[in-house]
């Protein structure tokens, strides 16, 4: 690889003029010898939001300070890693004045296309002048394999699609929830959220291509992420897909392997009970499902009860499913899901005796723990007595002092044999 090649990409980059974005949420923080790594779902906005990270640092440091690089740029195929450390002294060709004496950043996209690429980011981050973001979707790049790869030198920050609070933002909508216009245009911005989801791709494009899109999406993500990612596996794609579809379709549902197998058996497929376990952690390695265990120290008791299982985005996940698609209260409880992983926190489902179920057990840094339901509407009565019931039953045993039941648009607090419910519209939850 020509060192004149990578000083040109370099300069390009660098006077390239940026693109005015939606500012993301989700916080870059370096820490001293250890690569960044912004990882998540496939069109989640991972490249789009290290282009941010440089417009910021921009306001500290001058654009000659960054190094990026994208591997997915046909100019690059093949390269050896070998070869990479033509990237850094073409940067200080470049540059000298800066080796060791300023910070610099470099930011590699889709670096895992290069075979053996951990070793230069560990030579790079020798220098504690420098700063390393990577970004990347597949299996190579994905939680412990990324982190074990780095022998401890890398930090992931998982980003997930676009929140309500910077769905907002990206059309240019206050958050006026005193008024009474303000919280009407929220609740009507609202269902247009709930219907469409949070991938930046559907924001600026025509409601009647988002199904197609997010089919794509999906269709993409089995391909590049599952299938070509575990290429030395031979996955049979047709059981796959099957398997894949039918989880999504039982989305914020009850979810057992063994079950599901007798199910996709009788349908005229041949495998193992072991496949069907192997394909859920690919697509939980994806970031394309979510699977949630009973609430319980007991790991004999988590492995034996069923799971519970959401989509990293209810549209994609309503694109998806069979017949009439993912319904209104299951979307929202799968909006109400990711908004919490995207907080934070720890989250698992509950069950007592009396067959009362808990939608979400949230736990935070500090264990405190908080009980929620989610229901579209609490105007039928039995709707409101099962959701309540369900929370009285486990607060106790549960040393739960929190409890709330999430909606699309109630707003009052009950008190039921004597614990304290908060009743909260999603709209006014998803912007606390």
């Amino acid at each position: 690889m020509k060192k004149e090649l990578i000083q040109r990409i370099i300069i390009d980059y660098q006077n390239k003029k940026q693109q005015k974005l939606t500012e993301r949420d989700l916080k870059i923080e370096f820490i001293p010898n250890m690569a960044i790594g912004i990882v998540g779902i496939r069109r989640g906005g991972k490249t789009f939001r290290t282009h941010q990270l440089v417009s910021k640092l921009k306001e500290k440091i001058t654009i000659k300070n960054i190094c990026r690089i994208q591997f997915n740029d046909h100019r690059l195929q093949n390269i050896p890693s070998k070869e990479l450390h033509i990237i850094d002294e073409s940067y200080y060709s470049l540059y000298p004045e800066k080796r060791d004496i300023e910070d610099v950043l470099f930011v590699f996209d889709e670096i895992h296309r290069v075979k053996g690429w951990e070793d230069y980011i560990l030579y790079l981050l020798e220098s504690e002048n420098h700063k390393v973001v990577i970004t990347g979707s597949t299996a190579t790049l994905q939680r412990g394999e990324f982190a074990s790869s780095l022998r401890g030198k890398f930090f992931p920050i998982e980003l997930y699609p676009f929140s309500f609070k910077e769905f907002l933002k990206h059309y240019d909508i206050k958050k006026d929830i005193i008024s009474s216009k303000g919280r009407s245009f929220l609740q009507n911005n609202l269902e247009t959220y709930l219907t469409q989801g949070g991938f930046p791709g559907l924001l600026n494009i025509a409601k009647e291509r988002h199904f197609d899109l997010l089919r794509n999406y999906w269709d993409t993500m089995l391909l590049r992420d599952i299938i070509e990612a575990h290429s030395d596996e031979n996955i049979n794609i047709s059981l796959l897909r099957y398997f894949s579809d039918s989880l999504i379709t039982r989305v914020g549902c009850p979810m057992s392997v063994n079950k599901l197998a007798k199910t996709i058996k009788a349908a005229g497929f041949n495998f193992t009970q072991d496949t069907l376990y192997r394909y859920l952690l690919y697509l939980s390695d994806a970031y394309m499902i979510h699977t949630v265990d009973i609430f319980s120290e007991s790991e004999r008791v988590r492995a034996r009860n069923y799971k519970k299982v959401y989509c990293i985005d209810w549209a994609l996940a309503n694109a998806i499913s069979y017949g009439a698609g993912v319904d209104k209260t299951r979307a929202l409880e799968n909006m109400v899901y990711i908004e919490l992983k995207r907080r934070g926190y720890k989250v698992n489902y509950y069950k007592t005796r009396d067959d009362f179920e808990i939608d979400f057990v949230v736990t935070n840094h500090n264990k405190e723990i908080e009980l929620i339901q989610v229901a579209y509407s609490l105007d039928d009565e039995e709707v409101r007595n099962r959701e309540f019931r369900a929370i009285v039953k486990s607060a106790g045993f549960l040393k739960s002092n929190s409890s709330m039941v999430i909606t699309i648009n109630d707003d009052f607090i009950e008190v039921v044999d004597g614990v304290l419910i908060k009743i909260i519209p999603v709209w006014k939850w998803l912007l606390e």
